[in-house]
């Protein structure tokens, strides 16, 4: 039997249009209300939809099916996993791999996605506690603790007629902090709430309202209004991460630049662009001269390409760029970066160079020949004032900056794709006819 979170369970509903900033409508329910109160992740500063979501959602190409659990190795889930969160210790990794495993096996969930939600949601730190949730996956007691009592989970499905009351029984998880705080238990009780949110969804989603989606999994995240669909977008890149590792391969190449094929400097593709070549900066003073990826910080940043790395080192405020040895990153002060940060450059076949911005930190020196898909960095938001972590990606050629937007375009979903994109657009041509008005 499939797991019941595996991605071909889709909440998905066209958008309907709307006047004014897009924005997308949420769903409608014409049936007999639900006999219960909608589950709020409540007391987060800030929760607000960032429409970061994709205007047309069938754009995403399928999701990657998992391996069955039983079939999977725990010793390469760890490393994987380890390769997820980056830093986790030996022992750790091995007894995570097998919390994860036996949850996704109990309730028969997507391990990977468990372990997707693991990195998301806290960054691997299981006594990780915030206004957001608490532990490994972020559990928000407030939201559940209603639900669950007497070593069960109550709720309640739609079944095509009437609302029909279930149990899932929860002997050994217990909702307390300490036990939220505890790997194994949090882990478990994840699993049992994506059971849960697979079951009930999508009549949830026109119950209470949410905007379209693709996975149970937002309401993970949100409880059961779903606000916005770039929760799940991050977690599902996760989750396709976690598979590349899992199983040791990208994909083959799909991008070009004439005779030479281009890998995503990023894994677990397609991904989200956030800023493209040519857009203003600085109010306008300067120009945007390459892609910035969405992405999070500590993931790893790859070779495009075959090639030689001409430089390693750090753009400076003052004086030319220079080369560093990784080993020395750490002496490099912040305040003297010039806006690209820390930065690696790599010279391709046909005198192409490719160029990977604030970076947290390389492991690569000048000199170095790299294979394409080797890991030369990690993201970060060196050289950056304001913007949360994404690599900054630029393709040269003789000198001059070339747009590696058509030549990655296979990777990547544009930021007018987005609702987010589309309302700065709608802002833009506001702010413009106002000044019209005023001259």
């Amino acid at each position: 039997m499939r797991p019941l979170a595996l991605l071909a369970l889709l909440c998905l509903a066209a958008p309907a249009a709307a006047d004014g900033p897009p924005a997308p409508a949420p769903l409608t329910w014409a049936h007999a209300p639900p006999p219960f109160a909608p589950r709020v992740r409540t007391g987060v500063k800030g929760l607000r939809p960032k429409r970061r979501g994709l205007v047309d959602l069938d754009r995403w190409p399928a999701e990657p099916a998992s391996p069955p659990t039983a079939e999977i190795d725990p010793i390469a889930f760890g490393d994987a996993l380890e390769a997820l969160c980056v830093w986790l210790p030996r022992k750790r990794r091995a007894r995570w791999s097998h919390d994860v495993l036996d949850a996704a096996k109990a309730f028969e969930v997507d391990p990977f996605l468990l372990g997707a939600l693991i990195f998301r949601q806290s960054r691997c730190r299981s006594f990780q506690k915030s206004d957001f949730g608490v532990g490994l996956t972020q559990i928000h007691p407030a939201m559940h603790r209603p639900h669950l009592f007497d070593g069960a989970y109550r709720y309640h499905v739609w079944t095509g007629e009437r609302w029909d009351r279930r149990i899932l029984d929860l002997p050994d998880v217990k909702f307390t902090a300490a036990n939220l705080k505890s790997a194994r238990g949090n882990v478990f009780l994840a699993a049992a709430l994506l059971k849960v949110a697979a079951e009930q969804c999508p009549a949830n989603d026109g119950a209470f309202g949410s905007v379209p989606h693709r996975h149970p999994v937002s309401h993970f995240v949100w409880g059961d209004t779903v606000r916005g669909a770039g929760a799940e977008d991050r977690i599902l890149t996760d989750r396709r991460r976690l598979l590349e590792y899992y199983g040791g391969q990208r994909g083959p190449p799909r991008g070009k630049w004439r005779g030479l094929t281009l890998h995503s400097p990023l894994d677990g593709a397609p991904r989200k662009l956030t800023s493209l070549m040519g857009e203003p900066r600085q109010g306008g003073r300067r120009r945007h001269m390459g892609l910035d990826f969405e992405s999070a910080s500590g993931e790893p940043v790859r070779a495009v390409a075959d090639g030689t790395v001409f430089f390693a080192g750090v753009d400076r405020k003052r004086g030319p760029s220079m080369n560093v040895p990784p080993e020395d990153i750490p002496k490099v002060k912040a305040r003297t970066m010039a806006p690209g940060g820390l930065l690696v450059m790599i010279r391709h076949e046909g005198g192409l160079v490719s160029a990977y911005m604030h970076l947290s930190s390389y492991n690569v020196r000048q000199g170095d020949v790299v294979q394409a898909g080797a890991l030369i960095g990690r993201v970060g938001r060196t050289g950056m004032q304001r913007s949360a972590a994404h690599l900054h990606f630029e393709l040269r050629h003789d000198g001059h900056h070339v747009d590696p937007l058509p030549h990655v375009k296979p990777y990547v979903f544009l930021p007018g794709d987005t609702w987010r994109g589309r309302r700065e657009a709608w802002e833009k041509k506001r702010r413009k006819r106002r000044r019209k008005r005023r001259r």
